[in-house]
């Protein structure tokens, strides 16, 4: 009777060790790692004497063509002259009037250099995230990816631009 006993947990033991050997290891899972990347646009201006309107209009210009990011971002005027600073604060309450936040724009003086010849620098800073785009999964090399990238990166890119995804993937 004293045999049988042993039996039964030797074989719970064994068969545990058999069915545990054909399991896959399971990483543990890292969550997604975002970069977040500032990138600045710039436009410098010169105003030449009495002319004032064409820096204007330039500006003006440039604004129209990125509206899209200046709504949202952060705006920073760097004068280097008398002019340019006159300039960066009409063109400041321009702004303003157009529905742009106060907070979102910096005035500030720049150090003019002897080759320097702008009155006025304007940038517009634009904080992109960045994800790592992960590769499909192959049969037989599951879990051999980079630690980090899942598929969880691709998904948030893609809810984040969807068409960037599409377009990336056409051009492929």
């Amino acid at each position: 009777m004293k045999p049988l006993k042993h039996i039964k947990p030797l074989t719970i033991i064994f068969s545990a060790l058999v069915l545990s050997a054909c399991v896959d290891k399971i990483a543990e899972r890292n969550g997604v790692q975002l970069q977040v990347v500032p990138i600045t646009y710039s436009l410098d201006l010169s105003v030449k004497k009495e002319k004032n309107d064409a820096a204007w209009r330039e500006l003006d210009q440039y604004v129209e063509n990125n509206w899209e990011k200046i709504v949202s971002q952060q705006l920073t005027f760097t004068w280097y002259s008398d002019t340019g600073k006159k300039l960066a604060e009409d063109y400041q309450k321009h702004l303003l009037s157009k529905g742009i936040n106060r907070n979102q724009i910096t005035l500030s003086q720049g150090i003019l250099q002897e080759d320097m010849t702008k009155d006025l620098k304007f940038e517009i800073i634009v904080n992109k995230v960045f994800s790592e785009v992960c590769g499909y999964e192959k049969s037989g090399t599951f879990d051999n990816s980079v630690g980090g990238c899942y598929a969880e990166s691709a998904r948030w890119q893609s809810m984040v631009n969807p068409e960037k995804m599409l377009t990336d993937n056409i051009n492929k």
